[in-house]
């Protein structure tokens, strides 16, 4: 197997344990010495991964994407103005 074919393989792997999907991530770098991947997501999130190793922590969608995910308002008569469905649940 080439060298490239295996780095390619080790980052898939570790986009695969850390169910990072590929469009967000920002860079990637395979360090052969230590057989470990670099990754970076577009969210600012560093992550490096050992080959055959567990996902050492999970991550947000914040730290993946870079964005809140967005979620819908709804109007409050009490509050006389829009507030999201979690605001609302923490309230009662």
């Amino acid at each position: 197997m080439k060298e490239e074919d295996k780095d390619k393989a080790l980052i898939e792997e570790a986009l695969r344990v850390y169910e990072i999907p590929p469009q967000w991530v920002f860079a990637s770098r395979v360090d052969r010495q230590l057989n470990a991947v670099v990754i970076v997501t577009n969210g600012g999130k560093k992550v490096i991964h050992k080959a055959g190793e567990k996902a050492k922590y999970k991550l947000t969608i914040v730290e993946i994407a870079g964005f809140l995910p967005k979620e819908e308002l709804f109007w409050s008569e009490r509050l006389n103005q829009g507030i999201r469905l979690s605001e609302l649940k923490k309230r009662n």
